[in-house]
């Protein structure tokens, strides 16, 4: 039986996530999904709680759910690849990436990741951020490949691109992970349209009109998850965690932070400066983006600047990873991962310090930014919760 592996966020699980394990499933796989942890990709708080995210995948036909770590699970596209992947490589056993993309071409994707790795490309890329210092990185990278490799549509769909960024890793890497995709119905990351509604979309109508207004828009069991989440004060809003952050850019100066991960002196100026004078998240963020920064970009400066992420923290592969749920077919195949895995799957976060100083450190490091995520939900919580945490277990097949 041919074992798929999806990373993801489900930030919340929505219609789309359930389209493409349903897609899996019809194929007779089983799948294991890497899935950030606290923090995602946005730079901004996890909405549900990852123990909960990844019990709706499990509902929603996953079979193994294992944690991307902080600061991975944060970082851009290649980073967020990077640390991903690596998991998915060291688990001992054959896996395919499957992931949802626009173009739905495999073999499209995997080219353009071959030309962006070529020499030509890297020389020509850093001669054009030489040259136009101010343009923002995205916008040098896809006017360089258009006039190195002509016209692409490639990098048209943010879905297409994380595919080039799982393909970039898994050649230049020479990972044993093989690759599939599958056509992305519905809308893009912040549509609107016609379709399946995305976890933007989901996420702006949690936080304007509540959870109530959720039902239609995903799957049943997701939205009871998430409801409860709400009813319980556990749903984590971004702005929630404004006099953390505003504090921490208050108490520092553009040189302190610098040197972290996806910053810059000029970024950090900027970030400082909007700390001081900004009365809100939404705030904070819109002073310090410009053309250059992008939002994204921002939000993930100031989340490694405060919990000092490192650019070499990010090119360290994951020292663990974390079991948060599965069912009994996901069980069989931890069973042999365990066997032959190379990378810790830490079953019981009370249990981390069994896995040796390595994964004593990394994982304290990232249990730092799941107390803080508890900061962001309307009913903190104690942050000593975190440790008697256990993974969901789906006792039928």
């Amino acid at each position: 039986m041919k074992n798929f592996a999806v990373i993801c966020e489900y930030n919340p699980f929505h219609f789309g996530h359930e389209y493409h394990i349903s897609e899996l499933k019809k194929q007779g796989g089983n799948v294991v999904c890497v899935m950030s942890g606290d923090f995602c990709q946005r730079g901004e708080a996890a909405v549900p709680g990852k123990y909960e995210r990844a019990r709706a995948a499990l509902s929603g036909g996953a079979d193994l759910v294992l944690e991307l770590p902080f600061p991975y699970s944060a970082a851009g596209a290649e980073k967020f690849a990077f640390g991903a992947l690596d998991i998915i490589s060291r688990l001992g056993f054959p896996l395919e990436l499957s992931f949802g993309s626009e173009c739905a071409d495999a073999g499209a994707i995997l080219q353009t990741a071959k030309n962006t790795l070529s020499t030509e490309f890297e020389a020509a890329v850093s001669k054009r951020l030489e040259l136009n210092s101010e343009k923002p990185f995205a916008s040098v990278y896809f006017e360089t490949y258009r006039e190195l490799f002509g016209e692409s549509g490639i990098f048209d769909g943010s879905n297409n691109i994380l595919g080039v960024a799982y393909s970039s890793q898994i050649i230049k890497r020479g990972l044993p992970v093989s690759i599939s995709t599958i056509k992305r119905e519905g809308q893009n990351f912040c549509g609107t349209g016609e379709g399946f509604a995305s976890a933007t979309y989901i996420r702006e109508k949690l936080f304007e009109h509540g959870a109530e207004a959720l039902e239609k828009l995903m799957p049943e069991y997701s939205y009871k998850i998430l409801k409860a989440q709400a009813e319980e004060g556990k749903i984590a809003s971004p702005e929630k965690l404004f006099p953390v952050f505003a504090s921490f850019l208050r108490m520092h100066t553009a040189q302190d932070i610098a040197c972290f991960a996806e910053n810059d002196i000029s970024l950090a100026a900027r970030l400082i400066k909007a700390g001081n004078d900004a009365e809100n998240m939404q705030e904070l963020y819109s002073l310090a983006v410009t053309k250059k920064y992008s939002p994204s970009r921002v939000r993930r400066a100031l989340l490694f600047s405060y919990f000092g992420v490192t650019r070499e923290m990010l090119c360290t592969p994951p020292a663990y990873t974390v079991l948060l749920a599965a069912n009994a077919r996901g069980r069989e195949l931890l069973s042999n991962a365990r066997k032959k895995a190379d990378i810790p799957i830490i079953t019981k976060p009370a249990d981390y310090e069994k896995y040796g100083e390595k994964v004593k450190q990394a994982f304290e490091f990232s249990r730092k930014a799941a107390a803080v995520r508890l900061l962001a939900q309307e009913k903190a919580g104690s942050a000593a919760d975190l440790m008697r945490k256990t993974p969901y277990i789906e006792k039928q097949t």
